[in-house]
């Protein structure tokens, strides 16, 4: 493909599917000095993958570290809804994945977003797994598995992908301070075809080790509770704060 781009008319041929994916990975940064190297070693790049690391005006070295690697470097205000709708902006590729920077990929994963296209897929995510050995982890692994899958409801940590054409047509995520990817991933649901890929984005544990497991899960359940019956979103962001 040569890094272009194609707008499409509408469904693509399945004749053509395997040859326009082109994955474009979006990864929103803010001083992330400690772990970016880590995720940007650990990816994989070739011809039909681009790597772009939208910066939200880090005060650390994520910019100079994330420049040793072939990848895109664009500023942003630090807001990673409008990071990550930057970082599409920029992007040359047919399907889009939104990856955290703490976050890594198994591999396989891009063959396997690649090949979601060539079946009929518009978008979705993969299996989130919590970097630690800790057996609360898999509870929370599987309850996120499980609204995934039956709601279709995906969370930023589980590695959401999408085509292109479906992101511009649903306007992107929204310029909200919270829960921008709950809400994305309703809007691609209504317009295309999702799911939740087997394999799995390895996720690191520092927000609820840094903070108390079971203090930051009760603060996540009170947020989406909140969220659910419409708190406004300022008065959300002071507990959202309370596990950052």
């Amino acid at each position: 493909m040569q890094g272009q781009s194609r707008c499409y008319a509408g469904a693509v041929p399945e004749h053509e599917r395997s040859i326009l994916a082109m994955i474009s990975i979006i990864i929103p940064v803010y001083n992330e000095e400690r772990i970016i190297r880590k995720v940007l070693g650990g990816l994989q790049y070739g011809d039909s993958i681009e790597v772009i690391v939208v910066d939200g005006g880090s005060r650390d070295r994520t910019v100079e570290f994330a420049a040793q690697y072939p990848v895109k470097v664009i500023q942003s205000i630090k807001n990673r809804a409008v990071q990550m709708n930057k970082g599409a902006e920029a992007s040359s590729g047919d399907m889009l994945l939104f990856l955290h920077a703490d976050c890594l990929l198994e591999e396989g994963s891009l063959k396997a977003i690649q090949d979601s296209l060539r079946d009929g897929y518009d978008g979705g995510c993969l299996c989130q797994r919590i970097n630690s050995t800790n057996f609360i982890f898999r509870c929370i692994e599987a309850s996120g598995s499980l609204r995934a899958k039956c709601l279709k409801v995906f969370y930023g940590d589980q590695a959401i992908f999408v085509r292109k054409d479906i992101f511009l047509k649903v306007g992107g995520f929204d310029n909200i301070p919270l829960f921008e990817d709950i809400l994305f991933s309703k809007k691609i649901k209504k317009e295309g075809k999702t799911m939740v890929l087997n394999k799995k984005v390895f996720v690191s544990p520092r927000r609820w080790e840094e903070n108390g497991i079971v203090k930051a899960t009760f603060i996540n359940w009170l947020l989406t509770f909140g969220f659910l019956l419409n708190v406004p979103y300022d008065r959300l962001k002071k507990l959202y704060h309370d596990i950052r």
